[in-house]
């Protein structure tokens, strides 16, 4: 029996966890004529590698939790962090929310997201990191007390907190030259 739930729970995890993959979600879009996204995006079909040094699975809190150096992989992101808990809907059987703990780290091209917790709220739609959150891109970066990204609408918040001020670091050479190869992907 654990070992059907621990397969159903993957299958679960793997069609409803978040991805940083815009990468493979552009290059499907381009192929759709549709219009490639520049952010996080959900990626429901490809799977998920997760190695950790322990694992539970809990049947009465609906939970996955890996813990120890979880190294967590889709497509062209990775995603490092010192705990990884997934809850599942009891009732739909599908993942509600992921939260990353401990020196969290997704890195996909030259994007990079740090910061002490990470939570993937499929129902919002959201990311949201804390603990001295950082999102970079290229050379470029913005910092505060919490960051929230909208999967669905490609928008981010960053958020300061009175001691702690919204800090960005913004390179137009590079942002024009997004641009440019966003322009010609069309």
């Amino acid at each position: 029996m654990p070992m059907i739930l621990l397969r159903l729970l993957l299958l679960v995890l793997i069609l409803s966890a978040p991805n940083y993959a815009a990468g493979a979600a552009a290059a499907s879009t381009k192929e759709e004529g549709k219009k490639g996204s520049s952010g996080f995006e959900l990626n429901k079909k490809d799977p998920i590698y997760i190695t950790a040094d322990w694992m539970e699975v809990d049947q009465t809190k609906n939970t996955i939790v890996y813990k120890g150096r979880v190294v967590t992989v889709q497509t062209d992101m990775t995603m490092r962090s010192e705990i990884l808990t997934a809850y599942i809907d009891p009732e739909t059987k599908k993942m509600k929310q992921i939260i990353a703990e401990g020196k969290v780290n997704a890195t996909q091209g030259n994007r990079v997201a740090t910061g002490e917790k990470a939570v993937f709220d499929d129902a919002a739609k959201t990311v949201t990191l804390t603990g001295s959150p950082v999102m970079r891109q290229g050379n470029s970066q913005v910092s505060g007390v919490k960051i929230i990204y909208y999967t669905e609408q490609d928008k981010s918040v960053t958020e300061g907190d009175g001691k702690v001020r919204v800090q960005a670091t913004i390179f137009p050479e590079e942002l024009k030259n997004r641009e440019q190869e966003d322009a010609t992907q069309k």
